[in-house]
């Protein structure tokens, strides 16, 4: 948590600032920015059509064993980290697995001259919301070189283990050191993708662009310094700003990158500034919003087909084959589905049947073909729905008897023949993001 020099100034910006509570603005245009060696992501468009994405519970399991895991010490503390607002009012989480608390991460980052904790919240089943000075700090050299996350981490315990990222993201604006570190402050945002799905496991909370005057904050306060333990404290938001929120409640070092969240479990705000009279963190606008979700989406496509001879073949994930080459079997039916997106919209597909034509579309698992029939699949469509196809792009092709591997088709095109008695034999798919 970093904290501002002057709380006259801070006071001055909240005044000009002037916006109520309830206001809906947009963010200023920024990009989103990757750290060196982190998988590219444009930037999206803000949508007016929804306002908000809903937590998930999760599973709730620990770890049965290997549930400690030594921390390394940090070498830098914030130099001035207290922001107690007249009594400190935070309470101890005493049990941690519980919901939402699960979905808290304690967070460790690599910098190339120190080590510092922080905070950050699960949003999805590989993704965390974090400060943007919690990947990305200047006085520190930089980007950071790895960050370690542990979930619902409970003093020298880590009860779903420890995950590592993958990569990591922040907007161009906080990136831009030729602004004031007031309007850089604005940005203060971070991404963290994951290498394993243990959001699954936490669940995690949700999304929304609605103000809420009941907000709660959770995090690892100065770590060190309390033993690593989860804090949390509820209370009321006191003001806004198009890219910040304010509020009275307690926090220290450490706590950087914690979300405050509504009574829904919806996240409003990420915390990442202190001062005596207020704390405050960058606000989930319409643009934070529509990053966050863009980053947080984890579509898993998965896909099947029926087989001469054989029938309904096992489930295979993303550019996976299904079918087979070389057996001179044909394919009968298939199913495709797309699961775990938080976008609305569809995966719609339609077959090309021998003795019947094109048949209709279908969609989201329900099976496309015959069976039971004996006629085989000669050409194959498919296409995204909805806001699945502004933010992906649907890829696929077809081994056909006498041809081979046809190239790739996508976004609606034809893959396979028509009007050659040519059998499909296998099919590869593909999800794309944009």
């Amino acid at each position: 948590m970093k904290k501002r020099k002057s709380n006259l100034v801070f006071l001055a910006a909240v005044a000009l600032l002037s916006i109520c509570l309830t206001s809906e603005t947009e963010a200023a245009d920024w990009d989103i920015v990757a750290a060196p060696g982190s998988e590219q992501i444009t930037t999206p468009t803000p949508e007016t059509t929804n306002n908000s994405l809903p937590a998930f519970e999760g599973k709730g399991i620990t770890q049965e064993s290997d549930i400690v895991f030594p921390i390394p010490d940090a070498t830098t503390f914030p130099t001035t980290p207290e922001s107690i607002i007249g009594t400190d009012d935070r309470s101890i989480v005493s049990n941690t697995t519980l919901f939402p608390y699960r979905t808290s991460c304690f967070i460790v980052t690599t910098f190339p001259d120190a080590i510092k904790y922080g905070s950050g919240n699960l949003v999805s089943s590989d993704t965390i919301l974090t400060a943007g000075h919690c990947i990305y700090d200047e006085t520190l050299g930089g980007w950071a070189t790895s960050i370690a996350v542990y979930p619902a981490r409970n003093g020298f315990s880590s009860p779903f283990g420890k995950v590592n990222a993958k990569s990591f993201y922040v907007s161009s604006e906080y990136l831009n050191l030729s602004l004031t570190i007031d309007k850089r402050r604005e940005y203060d945002l971070g991404h963290i993708k994951l290498d394993q799905k243990i959001g699954k496991t936490t669940g995690w909370l949700g999304l929304t662009k609605t103000l809420s005057n009941d907000i709660t904050l959770t995090g690892f306060p100065t770590p060190k310094n309390r033993d690593y333990k989860m804090y949390t404290q509820k209370g009321k938001l006191k003001n806004s700003s198009e890219n910040n929120i304010f509020y009275g409640l307690d926090t220290e070092g450490g706590q950087s990158g914690s979300a405050v969240y509504n009574t829904n479990n919806n996240i409003i705000g990420v915390h990442t500034n202190g001062d005596v009279a207020y704390n405050w963190g960058t606000r989930m606008n319409a643009k934070n919003f529509e990053t966050t979700k863009k980053i947080a989406d984890t579509a898993m496509l998965s896909y099947r087909s029926h087989v001469q001879n054989i029938g309904w073949q096992g489930w295979v994930n993303d550019t996976g084959t299904t079918g087979t080459t070389g057996q001179s079997k044909r394919l009968e039916a298939i199913n495709l589905n797309l699961s775990d997106s938080s976008y609305s919209g569809n995966i719609e597909y339609r077959i090309h049947v021998q003795d019947i034509g094109w048949q209709t579309w279908q969609k989201n698992g329900a099976m496309a073909g015959t069976t039971g029939q004996s006629k085989r699949l000669e050409a194959l469509e498919i296409r995204l729905t909805g806001d699945l196809a502004k933010n992906y792009n649907i890829r696929y092709r077809s081994h056909v008897q006498s041809i081979g591997w046809q190239a790739w088709k996508s976004n609606g095109q034809m893959t396979g023949t028509t009007g050659q008695s040519l059998r499909l034999e296998a099919i590869q798919i593909q999800l794309v993001k944009k």
